[in-house]
């Protein structure tokens, strides 16, 4: 039987999951027509001061390109693992440990990254304890001792 703490982490992480995937790819689509954007707000008259601060730097433009690619890929394996996980499978397990641990990395790299290099404002240290919230459970929850023996019980 399946614990109900993993049926939670695996409903909440395929929605999270899939709320990632739609919010990521229209990330890229707009991160990849930013400079058609800007093109056509210049001949339109119009100058928007965050349209402007995106062109004249590049750094932050790639930062924006990699970011949505990396949260992306990781959106995608939350659904794969949470799946997995919902059907007790051992490897469902893994890939949702790790998971966790790389969503946690990447919201460090990810801040560290936009702060330091791109430019970004201190106070999108706002964003970074909601970005670690869920993959923070995900460790808690998925190395309880029941959780653990369950998934050992089934074959792990």
């Amino acid at each position: 039987m399946r614990p109900t703490a993993v049926t939670v982490i695996g409903i909440i992480g395929i929605v999270l999951g899939i709320l990632g995937l739609c919010c990521n790819i229209v990330g890229i689509v707009g991160a990849g027509s930013l400079p058609m954007l800007a093109e056509m707000a210049q001949q339109s008259g119009e100058q928007s001061p965050e349209l402007q601060q995106m062109l004249n730097n590049p750094a932050l433009m790639r930062y924006t390109m990699v970011s949505a690619i990396v949260r992306l890929v990781l959106s995608v394996w939350m659904i794969v693992a949470s799946i997995l996980l919902l059907g007790m499978k051992p490897i469902g397990y893994t890939l949702m440990m790790a998971n966790a641990v790389v969503q946690l990395l990447w919201a460090i790299v990810g801040t560290i990254v936009g702060i330091a290099i791109v430019g970004m404002k201190p106070t999108s240290l706002i964003s970074v304890p909601f970005q670690i919230a869920f993959p923070v459970a995900v460790l808690i929850v998925l190395t309880r001792p029941n959780i653990k023996e369950a998934f050992q019980s089934s074959g792990f």
